[in-house]
């Protein structure tokens, strides 16, 4: 994951897409930002902006950590979406292919939390087969174990995020 918010206190972060935003937005009560990656609020929920006593778009552009303690929200959850950067939101520019069908696959599987035994069974590999193309994804993401390695895929972008079963974004795939 390339983790330029770390001031944030963020522990896992999930690029969304807009349409993602606007199903927390829609919650009653719920106080919703979407950050790019330093931070700075692309967008935010109405019940967030009423907390604060203003419009939205005068969130628009500031920093979330400006926001939350010089407006008096500290101690309030707020739920922060990172905003895929631009170069991952656009037509894949910038996109490297660095999976192959199997290593999709795989990840798929391990990232809908499926065991090393039926994903053997499933992509027609032996177990240990498995264990050789999930320590080569590790490497490849640059990932110390699965559960970072499906948070880096999404947040890289290479699984696409708000579906399931997870699917990766086949702009990645070689």
């Amino acid at each position: 994951m390339d983790a330029r918010v770390p001031s944030l206190g963020v522990r896992g972060v999930v690029p969304v897409d807009n349409e993602f935003f606007r199903t927390f937005t829609a919650a009653p009560g719920v106080c919703v930002a979407q950050v790019d990656g330093s931070g700075t609020v692309v967008m935010a929920s109405q019940q967030l902006s009423r907390r604060l006593g203003c419009h939205p778009e005068e969130v628009r552009g500031r920093h979330v950590l400006d926001v939350v303690q010089r407006d008096g929200l500290r101690g309030e959850t707020i739920i922060l979406m990172v905003a895929p950067d631009q170069q991952r939101a656009g037509n894949g520019a910038g996109r490297r292919k660095i999976l192959t069908k199997m290593d999709s696959r795989i990840l798929e599987g391990v990232a809908a939390g499926v065991p090393t035994a039926k994903l053997a069974l499933m992509v027609d590999l032996s177990r240990g087969g498995v264990e050789y193309h999930v320590t080569n994804l590790l490497r490849k993401l640059s990932a110390p174990n699965r559960t970072s390695l499906v948070s880096k895929a999404y947040a890289e972008g290479i699984l696409a995020a708000g579906t399931w079963p997870p699917k990766v974004v086949p702009d990645f795939v070689k």
